[in-house]
């Protein structure tokens, strides 16, 4: 007898817990062979039969033809991608799906290619396979919500009108949800109602017609016998040497009696195949003939049975990316990668069949993985024949249904992991909390924090300077960060007065008055100034700075940025030379150039050219050559006005592991191919223009680049090979007041004012906030320096002493404007000269900057020249229009000179050409930039009368 278990209304992994474990699932089971000839068929154009199908079927579920599924070789995290299908439909590892769903036909599919490779599954891995057939047993009650017949009534004469709908699940009190789950996880009034009535299954002896025939003579029909083809459709090629396949198996399972009879009804809501041992796990198919979560569709799930019952373990301290300190402890919980489908068909004729795959991670949390919408049409149609099928897929009240399995060797523990995982136990580190998913302080935070000889350093500055919490400076902030994440406590879920790190990061900008928005190198060189300024007072922790990171190495005029164009590596790149000063540093920075500035188009590109990571390089000269070896970098995602940072390393050193923080949060560890092999560039070199907008305009996100351009440009290196020793133990006097502010709050009375907050100084944000045109300002002192980091704009010039432009300078703005001229508190002010992106340019006054007060301005367009006042940016008073071109020659077309000028490019947005014109354009006279599309203008009609 099958178990039987009510279900309250959630996710499938929490529903089918322990009771299902503990009850057999058959009684009398027993083995059954098929035959497996497959039997092809020609095939042709699926166009004929979508077109009926859709009018004569249900709209939502109706069959088409299947596209060929290509087969990417990574997701954009860098994991391997299965062949997905509807993603809102899947249960137990939920969100695991990132491609869009693939649609299915249940019977008609084309010929796939079976591929051959590593990992491919030709690929000599041990297969197991069982084949059961299944007992008679109950059925259950009528389906949760009424899909009507789409199908011709008269075909089908004497069918019963569809089940009624099931009220829906009455919610449980709030304060019994959990124990119910725990307990029975409670469906009753479900099987209570569906066991009331039963639901007759009338034969359907029909046969294809003629013109049924010739539409699937059309088609290959896949034989669910053809287990080659299958396979092939669910093991993918990871296309990565560190995930190897296990081991790969298949169950086969034979239902008797699905709807059973009215005297001897099939009622249970969920029925379950024996276990079949396949990659050292134990694996079943779960079948809720009914659907599960009131859906009308068969539901079919393929559980671990095995990793249920598997009792988290300790992390060892050799495995641990960060150590632990005190008595803190991580457990680690098991974990199973595999590829898995399904197919369900009719023993009877298998080319009738439904197919499904992916790929997931099944864990204790999440044992269970598949469908809950698996078949197209409801479960009291499957025994009805579709038009052009050959028979229905239900015949004579039998089912067969078919799993394939490949587990695959993951070193990681997180490949296909659930987004809502617990990440402490995948990964042995804690998330960070906090807002600003895209700032770049977030990775340097990670990649400093987890480095070995930065710990050190703020290890030492503990036993000599003995900092507290009324220091309240950057030093006492990046302690209390470490020791949380040392001792994995004090974080959100455990002690919510303790501050996150994005409450640090919030602080930081607040009190340079600075947006989020500043890049990697900018980051790191406000950590190392506000550090170098608390330890001028001690020389000994200021040399142990400077020998970690050196004395120039990310401010403006840093030696440390190189060229990468026409370089292939990183070690061609430090072959070139590099400053002798640089070689000095424990932890060499290397800053990848690729933020260029094209002055024939006047528009930024982000280069997107290959550099390999080597992870050893050898700098200087023979006497005195170094090797360093790769620990980690940063990479910069999208347009240069809307990048987003991301960190990744790898605290074992070759060999080892990578870990990163998936939207600067997420801890997760990755395999060198997924965290390195697609952010070291792309192959030919490739450039990404920055789109053109006008001033004082947002950007068009429209056309956002790919993947392929999120790249490495900051990359970081050291010297010593201890900073690998894993499970190394550092000893650290850990100030006395950071455990009491951040440990466990149980039984102490810290309030709210005892939080840190770095940098919260009222004073000064009101002088930074409060600066205007015409203020004053005591002490101010100029500098030159020059400011060019990615996702900036370039600016050589004079600053004050609150670092904000003041006096002459040039500026290259990321829109394509360039400005020469004076500044003053970050404006445009007195004299200057502006070249815009469009090739206007403005030579004169400015004030708040904009132009105001006298200055002339050039239109590249026509080469008219306005000589006069202007104020707030627009013309106004006296001034004097020198005309190249008349009004009536402006407007016609630059290129015909016959029709007016009635196109707008996309997406420059300039305007010079009629349609015709335009369209023959493959890019624009102005910018240069690629044509993308042609937008007709229509003169304004004033509509005052009507």
């Amino acid at each position: 007898m099958a178990a039987t278990l009510s279900h309250s209304a959630h996710a499938i992994h929490a529903q089918t817990a322990s009771p299902i474990h503990d009850a057999p699932a058959y009684e009398n089971a027993d083995l059954q062979l098929h035959p497996t000839t497959p039997q092809p068929l020609s095939h042709d154009s699926a166009h004929h039969l979508q077109s009926i199908t859709s009018a004569i079927m249900d709209t939502e579920d109706h069959l088409t033809p299947e596209p060929a599924i290509p087969r990417s070789p990574s997701f954009p995290s860098g994991r391997p991608s299965p062949l997905i299908h509807d993603d809102s439909n899947m249960e137990g590892a939920e969100g695991t799906a990132v491609n869009p769903p693939l649609a299915v036909n249940p019977w008609l599919q084309p010929v796939q290619p079976i591929f051959d490779g590593r990992n491919s599954p030709l690929h000599n891995t041990p297969t197991t396979s069982v084949n059961i057939v299944d007992v008679p047993n109950a059925v259950d009650a009528p389906p949760l919500a009424p899909v009507h017949p789409s199908l011709p009534i008269d075909l089908y004469p004497g069918t019963p009108p569809p089940p009624p709908a099931l009220a829906p699940a009455p919610r449980a009190a709030a304060e019994d949800s959990e124990e119910e789950d725990d307990e029975d996880d409670d469906r009753s009034h479900i099987s209570d109602e569906r066991a009331r009535s039963f639901y007759p299954f009338n034969e359907d002896t029909t046969v294809p017609d003629a013109e049924e025939t010739r539409i699937m003579q059309g088609y290959v029909e896949n034989s669910a016998l053809d287990d080659k083809h299958w396979q092939s459709r669910t093991f993918f090629d990871l296309q990565d040497p560190e995930l190897v396949p296990k081991e790969q198996g298949k169950i086969e399972w034979t239902l008797n009696d699905f709807n059973g009879t009215k005297e001897n009804p099939r009622k249970n809501l969920l029925i379950t195949s024996p276990t079949v041992r396949i990659g050292g796990h134990d694996w079943r198919i779960k079948l809720l003939p009914h659907g599960n979560m009131h859906t009308d569709r068969l539901s079919l799930y393929i559980e671990n049975v095995s990793v249920q019952s598997s009792p988290p373990e300790e992390w060892p301290a050799d495995k641990l990316p960060l150590p632990l300190s005190g008595d803190a402890k991580v457990m680690r919980r098991t974990t199973v990668a595999a590829q898995i489908s399904i197919v369900i068909y009719n023993p009877e004729e298998p080319r009738v069949n439904e197919f499904k795959a992916d790929a997931s991670q099944f864990s204790q949390d999440s044992p269970d993985h598949g469908w809950t919408r698996f078949t197209s049409l409801p479960w009291y149609e499957i025994h009805r024949r579709s038009y052009a099928q050959r028979q229905p897929l239900l015949r004579n009240d039998t089912l067969a249904i078919k799993a394939f399995i490949r587990v695959i060797d993951d070193p990681t523990g997180c490949l296909w992991s659930p987004k809502d995982s617990q990440r402490l136990a995948l990964t042995g580190l804690q998330p960070f909390f906090g807002d600003f998913e895209a700032c770049a302080l977030y990775p340097v935070l990670a990649l400093w924090l987890h480095l070995r000889p930065f710990r050190r350093m703020l290890y030492d500055l503990s036993s000599t300077d003995r900092f507290t919490k009324q220091d309240d400076s950057i030093i006492t902030h990046l302690q209390s960060i470490l020791w949380r994440m040392r001792s994995r406590v004090g974080w959100i879920n455990k002690n919510p007065r303790a501050p996150h790190v994005g409450d640090f990061v919030a602080d930081f900008f607040s009190k340079r008055g600075a947006s989020h928005t500043m890049d990697a190198m900018q980051a790191m060189e406000s950590l190392f100034v506000d550090m170098e300024d608390r330890l001028k007072v001690n020389k000994n922790a200021l040399g142990g700075l400077y020998n970690l990171f050196g004395t120039d190495s990310f401010s403006g005029n840093r030696r440390c940025k190189q060229s990468i164009i026409g370089k292939t590596s990183i070690q061609e790149i430090v072959d070139q030379g590099l400053p002798e000063i640089l070689l000095e540093n424990e932890v060499l920075t290397l800053e990848l150039e690729r933020q260029v500035f094209d002055s024939k188009k006047r528009v930024w590109k982000k280069l997107l050219n290959k550099v390999r990571l080597d992870d050893q390089i050898t700098i200087g000269r023979r006497s005195r050559r170094s090797t360093y070896t790769l620990y980690g970098f940063i990479t910069h995602e999208g347009y240069l006005r809307a990048g987003k940072y991301s960190s990744y390393f790898r605290p074992g050193g070759p060999g080892g592991l990578w870990y990163t923080y998936m939207h600067n949060k997420d801890p997760a560890c990755q395999t060198r191919a997924q965290a390195v092999g697609t952010k070291e560039g792309v192959f030919p070199p490739k450039a990404v223009e920055e789109p053109f907008t006008p001033s004082d305009r947002p950007l068009n996100y429209d056309h956002v680049p790919g993947q392929d351009s999120a790249v490495a440009y900051v990359v970081i290196y050291v010297r010593s090979p201890d900073t690998f020793e894993l499970g190394a133990k550092e000893s650290w006097a850990v100030p006395e007041w950071i455990p009491k502010m951040y440990g466990s709050q149980s039984g102490t009375t810290n309030g709210e004012d005892d939080t840190l907050h770095y940098g919260d100084t009222d004073d000064e944000d009101e002088e930074m906030n409060d600066l205007s045109e015409g203020s004053v300002q005591s002490d101010e002192t100029l500098s030159n320096i020059t400011i060019d980091y990615i996702s900036q704009p370039y600016y050589q010039g004079q600053v004050n002493n609150f670092g904000q432009y003041h006096g002459y300078g040039h500026m290259i703005y990321l829109n394509g404007n360039e400005y020469s001229g004076n500044f003053r508190h970050h404006q445009r002010s007195e004299y200057g000269k502006m070249a815009y992106a469009n090739g206007d340019t403005y030579d004169g006054q400015w004030a708040m900057g904009r132009p105001q007060g006298h200055g002339n301005y050039t239109s590249h367009r026509t080469g008219n020249v306005y000589t006069g006042n202007w104020e707030n940016g627009k013309k106004s008073g006296t001034g004097t229009t020198y005309h190249k071109i008349s009004e009536d020659e402006a407007k016609l077309c630059r290129i015909c000179y016959s029709t007016e000028v009635n196109a707008a490019f996309y997406e420059c947005g300039h305007v010079l050409a009629c349609v015709d014109c335009a369209k023959r354009m493959e890019e624009c006279p102005i910018c240069k930039r690629r044509i993308r599309d042609v937008l007709k203008l229509y003169p304004l009609v004033d509509c005052e009368q009507n």
